[in-house]
């Protein structure tokens, strides 16, 4: 019985008919098909899909554009990614495209995920379709081979949980078993599980992130499970890693400025920092590192604790303390800066001089030539130049010369 009913269903999958199991998901919450928005892909890429689709089907395997790229049809936003779900073997699906397409693969194992990136530069993501549970809250989920119907289920939101069925001739119907495409019309954020916060609670700052960019309120439902979370502080259970993950993935946004807000609206800004403020117009500079430099700043005293509380690698560390410890002395630093610690600083202060940031126009050697002697004046007047040089009182060397000349009358 078992192997003729999985037989239907891949016949079912390889004619591109809707399985039976979800029109009852649907039937159930009293729910329709959502409507099948155009899907603009490239070229390439939707030749790929078809292709890939053919032989997912061949395998008895059933495929489906997923998340991002189907609620941004919905919204009539331009896809920014494609993201494609497998029953089975996903990656041994995409190690057969990749041979077949001439397409670089990269698996991971973890959870069945592969990338192909097409000869054009085209990128598709696939992943196998997968059920989740979670021995404990914040932990990482513990992952088993599952329907595109479960896959949708262990989604975090309603909006997520959308699907176009991939066949051989093109997108077919739209997978909407939990009402995503009315939400979105509505323009409400809703959690699809009570317990969906305590299992991962980086689903908190997702959330904020979504309403901030696709301009969505939560439902009260969702607002009250979040006041819940927050107050409980799950998010305190997580990595300082995860944490600054979900920090850098909404300084990614285009404009952070809503979801940050959000964060601070309801208790989850606490969890970066207890003080973290973040700075107004961030859309307005370039990079997540840019941006997470200017939040630092605002934190006074406190920003080098923020930032060696956050596992960065080890370059982007450098640059922001390096800024740091310029804008603390309002000095022009004693070595060049890294480009990023500098875009930083002028993103900071773009009224700052040319030569504020370096190299400096006078270094001991030019004292010991103009005949001074090391000790505490000598520390001092470089102290004064540094600063004066920061503050736009030493432009050139024309002034470097003469604030030696000046410096040499003290000394005498």
């Amino acid at each position: 019985m078992v192997r003729r009913g999985r037989a239907r269903r891949r016949r079912r999958a390889a004619q591109g008919q809707r399985p039976p199991g979800l029109l009852r998901g649907l039937a159930r919450r009293g729910r329709s098909p959502a409507p099948a928005a155009e899907v603009k892909l490239p070229p390439a890429l939707a030749r790929a899909l078809r292709d890939l689709a053919a032989r997912a089907a061949s395998r008895g395997q059933r495929a489906a554009v997923v998340g991002g790229c189907v609620r941004d049809a919905l919204l009539g936003r331009p896809t920014r990614d494609l993201d494609v779900m497998a029953e089975g073997d996903a990656q041994a699906l995409a190690q057969e495209c990749a041979a077949a397409w001439g397409a670089k693969v990269e698996t991971f194992g973890r959870f069945g995920t592969a990338r192909l990136v097409l000869p054009g530069g085209d990128r598709l993501d696939l992943a196998s379709a997968r059920a989740e549970s979670y021995p404990e809250p914040a932990a990482l989920p513990v992952v088993r081979p599952a329907t595109l119907e479960d896959d949708l289920a262990r989604r975090d939101f309603s909006v997520n949980a959308l699907a176009r069925l991939a066949l051989p001739e093109g997108l077919g119907p739209a997978l909407d078993p939990f009402g995503g495409a009315a939400d979105l019309k509505a323009r409400r954020l809703r959690v699809l599980h009570p317990g969906s916060f305590r299992d991962d609670p980086t689903r908190l700052f997702r959330a904020a992130r979504y309403a901030g960019r696709l301009s969505l309120k939560p439902d009260a439902g969702t607002l009250r499970l979040i006041r819940e979370s927050v107050a409980r502080r799950d998010p305190a259970l997580l990595s300082r890693e995860r944490v600054r993950q979900e920090l850098w993935r909404i300084l990614e946004e285009k404009d952070p400025g809503p979801a940050l807000r959000l964060c601070t609206r309801w208790g989850l800004s606490a969890f970066f920092h207890p003080k973290f403020k973040a700075p107004a117009g961030l859309s307005r500079f370039r990079g997540p590192l840019t941006r997470l430099g200017l939040c630092a700043l605002t934190l006074g005293k406190d920003a080098e604790e923020f930032l060696r509380s956050l596992p960065l690698p080890r370059e982007d560390a450098a640059a922001l303390l390096a800024a740091l410890k310029a804008v603390g002395g309002k000095a022009a630093p004693s070595q060049a800066l890294p480009e990023a610690a500098a875009a930083l600083v002028r993103a900071k202060f773009p009224r700052l001089p040319k030569a504020a940031l370096g190299p400096r126009l006078v270094t001991g050697t030019d004292l010991v030539k103009a005949g001074l002697t090391p000790g505490p004046l000598f520390t001092s007047l470089l102290e004064d130049a540094a600063r004066a040089q920061w503050a736009g009182r030493l432009k050139d060397r024309a002034g470097a010369a003469a604030f030696l000349r000046r410096a040499a009358r003290r000394e005498k």
